[in-house]
C-alpha cells in the first residue's frame, strides 16, 4: 500500500517557511539599513515567497494525487489499483522533468483538473482575486530575476490590471510601498505583506 503524503505536515512546513522570510524582511527593514538595501531585500524575499509556493503547489497536486487517485486512474484506463504512491505521483506531475512546472493559475487549474479533476482540485477553492494577486506576484518574481523585455512588459500589465496602476514603479518601489486601497489584502501595509498574505491564506485555504 502506497504511502500516505502527510498534508499537515507540508502546510506546517510551508507556513513556517513564508513566515519566516516575512520576519526577515521586518527585521531589515527596522534595522536601520540604506533604504536600497532594505528595497533590495523586499525583491529577494518576493523572489523567495514565489519559491515557496512553487514547491508547496508541486508538493500539494502530489498530495491529492496520492490521496485521492480515482479521477487519475479512470482517466488513464488503469485498473488493477486504487492508489497512486508519491513517487510516481511526483513523475506524473513533473512530467518526467525534475520539477512541476506552470505558468500561472489558470495552467494550474486545468493540469490540477486533469489529474485530480475539478471537484477535487484543491485550488479550485481560491478565489479569483487571490489567483490574481499570485499571478501578480509571479510576474514581479520574474521580473525581479529576469528583466527580459518579456518579463518586464508582463509585470507592467499584471500590476495595471491587479492594482489598477496607471504608472508601474519598480519592483523595489512596488514592494515597498504601502497599498492603501480599500480591497487590499493588507491595507496601509507593504504590498510585500499584502501578496504574502494572500499566499499565507492559499496555503491554508488548499
Amino acid at each position: 500500500m502506497p504511502r500516505t503524503v502527510d498534508l499537515s505536515g507540508l502546510k506546517t512546513r510551508s507556513l513556517h517557511a513564508l513566515s519566516h522570510a516575512m520576519e526577515r524582511y521586518k527585521a531589515a527593514n527596522k534595522a536601520s539599513l540604506d533604504y536600497l538595501l532594505v528595497r533590495w531585500i523586499a525583491e529577494m524575499t518576493a523572489v523567495e515567497l514565489h519559491a515557496i509556493w512553487e514547491r508547496y503547489v508541486e508538493n500539494r497536486v502530489v498530495a491529492a494525487l496520492n490521496h485521492d487517485a480515482a479521477h487519475f486512474l479512470k482517466e488513464q484506463g488503469i485498473k488493477g489499483v486504487s492508489r497512486v504512491s508519491s513517487g510516481l505521483a511526483f513523475y506524473v506531475v513533473r512530467g518526467g522533468g525534475r520539477y512541476f512546472d506552470f505558468r500561472s493559475m489558470s495552467d494550474l487549474l486545468d493540469k490540477g483538473d486533469r489529474w485530480l479533476g475539478k471537484a477535487k482540485n484543491p485550488f479550485r477553492s481560491l478565489s479569483a482575486d487571490d489567483r490574481s494577486y499570485i499571478d501578480a506576484l509571479a510576474a514581479v518574481r520574474n521580473c525581479v530575476v529576469h528583466r527580459s523585455d518579456a518579463a518586464v512588459g508582463s509585470y507592467k500589465r499584471s500590476l495595471k490590471t491587479v492594482y489598477g496602476m496607471r504608472s508601474v514603479p519598480e519592483p523595489d518601489e512596488f514592494l515597498t510601498a504601502k497599498d492603501l486601497r480599500a480591497a487590499s489584502p493588507a491595507r496601509y501595509e507593504s504590498r510585500l505583506r499584502g501578496l504574502a498574505t494572500v499566499v499565507i491564506r492559499s496555503v491554508q485555504n488548499t
